[in-house]
């Protein structure tokens, strides 16, 4: 699979060796699962001025929404209630790995600084191999900025 690799703008792909990096296609996916913007259910209060509950075209034709509602926390102050939000929507996010992609997985959300949050994600393949991602994302008043760490 195309490899995705976010950074501090966005996703991008590289290229390695005159063409297209790949990577196993997990990378990828729990990347798209948490930065791509999930719908959010009515019970969800939006940040201020937003009136868009957003969320992926294509929920249309698949049976499990994508994306994760991380996007709501763009603008609450980081405290203990917001670190379990995170913690909340990246494991429901998540859920689809369950699918053949994952055994289990375990989400953990932490302050590491006055404006950062970081989820760490543990996922079991079903060879029992295992993987670990690190996403620190910094808080301002406009929007959410990423910086990603796998390890395998």
């Amino acid at each position: 699979m195309i490899g995705i690799y976010w950074h501090q703008n966005g996703a991008d792909h590289s290229i390695e060796q005159g063409t297209l990096a790949e990577d196993d296609g997990l990378n990828s996916l729990v990347f798209m699962m948490l930065m791509t913007d999930a719908r959010a259910k009515e019970s969800d209060v939006l940040p201020a001025g937003i009136t868009d509950r957003r969320g992926w075209p294509g929920d249309s034709f698949t049976e499990t929404p994508w994306g994760s509602r991380l996007w709501l926390l763009r603008r609450e102050k980081l405290t203990t209630a917001t670190l379990q939000r995170a913690e909340d929507y990246a494991r429901e996010a998540l859920i689809p790995l369950l699918k053949g992609y994952a055994k289990r997985y375990r989400v953990t959300a932490s302050r590491t600084g006055a404006d950062r949050l970081r989820l760490d994600i543990a996922i079991t393949k079903p060879d029992d191999t295992a993987m670990s991602y690190g996403i620190s994302l910094r808080w301002d008043s406009h929007q959410l900025n990423a910086q990603v760490s796998y390890a395998l």
